[in-house]
Formats: structure tokens, sequence, C-alpha cells
């Protein structure tokens, strides 16, 4: 599997979910991403070619590879249970967002906000490593990620682990996000996407609901992307007052 630029390679080189086999760069790219990226893969054993610019056109499946490329293991995920080893962790699911490019933007505003790991259906993903690492820009290689098969025995297990599981969602008693408690629990928040949302699996299994609310009366919602920044902004800020 081939990544492409020096943001992509840097990333993979760092990433603890993944392996990288070997590096291309251009025999004529002489600059600062060139030498970080080949003192990084020579503490880390990494192979560098030195190669022409037709070589990595050749290998490369896009344009603005930037003479940069890497060919890289496929990204490895993680049990539910790893996820459970910080203190009091921030979990986010996200449920029908299939597109790649609009996953890394939602990944990239996890992890700005202090996420601890991310749960996807399995069924749902097609991981597409280069528009994720880009969109994402390489937060997708930091975070951990547990694609679940079976989202019902998932919600039971955070459930045994004294998870709250909140899902935003403006159905029959949702709270204002501003006024509902998201700092004092280990936390799961579940996010939909423009087309099916959240499945009826995890709306019975959530303890709580939560919306978003607007400051006039658009009927419109925000798209998944959107509504992640606001909504892991707000765990942020609860579970960080007073630091």
């Amino acid at each position: 599997m081939i990544v492409e630029g020096a943001i992509a390679v840097k990333t993979a080189i760092k990433s603890k979910y993944r392996r990288v086999e070997k590096i291309y760069i251009d025999v004529d790219k002489h600059n600062s991403d060139v030498a970080y990226i080949v003192q990084e893969a020579y503490t880390d054993r990494i192979p560098v070619e030195r190669c022409s610019i037709e070589r990595i056109m050749e290998l490369a499946s896009g344009k603005t590879h930037g003479g940069i490329i890497a060919d890289v293991e496929p990204r490895r995920f993680q049990a539910i249970t790893s996820l459970l080893t910080v203190d009091k962790p921030f979990l986010a699911l996200v449920e029908g967002v299939e597109d790649s490019y609009n996953l890394g933007y939602i990944l990239r505003s996890l992890y700005a906000f202090g996420c601890n790991g991310v749960i996807l259906p399995q069924r749902e993903w097609n991981f597409e490593d280069n528009v994720m690492l880009k969109s994402s820009a390489g937060a997708s290689e930091y975070i951990p990620i547990h694609l679940s098969d079976d989202l019902i025995e998932t919600c039971e297990i955070l459930h045994q682990n004294d998870f709250k599981i909140v899902s935003a969602f403006r159905g029959k008693n949702a709270k204002n996000i501003y006024k509902a408690n998201l700092k004092n629990d280990s936390i799961l928040v579940c996010i939909g996407g423009p087309l099916r949302g959240l499945s009826k699996e995890v709306l019975d299994n959530s303890d709580e609901f939560v919306y978003i609310p607007y400051a006039n009366d658009f009927k419109n919602a925000l798209n998944a992307a959107s509504a992640t920044v606001v909504v892991a902004s707000e765990v942020f800020r609860q579970k960080h007052e007073g630091d």
C-alpha cells in the first residue's frame, strides 16, 4: 500500500498502528521534509531509496506526492478493551459516514479535542488511507480505532465498564448539549451521518440524547463533521473546566 506526500509519510513513520516498509524520495528533492524523513527512517531502520521522479510516478496513484511516497502495511485496528485503559475515557462512535474524506475531518476534530478512541461499524468502512491521512492531517494514524461487528455487544461492554452513552439525536427528552453533564463520567458520544443517522441498536442503548441549539429556526442539521466539532469541543470544555 502506497501513501503519498511528506505529511502522510511523516505521519506513517510516527504511527503506532502500521509499519513502513520502504520510502521513496525524488533524487532531486532536497528540503527540510526530506532531511527529517531520512533521519527518522534511519532511526527506525526503514529503507530509503532515492530515485527518479518517473519511478515515483509509476508507484503513486495520485499527483500530489511531491516526490515523496512510502510503501506501508495496512493499518492495524484496536480491540475495544484497549480503548478503556485511560481514566474516564472520552470515546466516540461514528456511524453512517462512509466517505473517507469526511471521516478524516471527523477524526481530525476528535483527536484535536482529546478523544481517546473511535468506534466504527465494521461493515461501513472501506478505508482510503491517502484520503484520510490528508483530510485528517495525520490524526487518523494517531487515534485508536475499533471496528465493531456488533454494536449492541460493544455498547454492553461499555456499560459494564461504567460508561455513559450519549447520542447526538433530536429525539424525545433530548437535552441541550450545553446543559448536559459530559464531564464526570467515562463517556461514549455517538454521532450519525447525514443519510441514515444513528441506528436503532445505538439509540436503544443510549443513556441520554443531546442536541445542538441553533440561533434561529434553521431546520437542516449540521453535517457530521461540523456536529463533531461542536460536540467534541463541549466534551473537552467540560472535562477541562477549571484547568
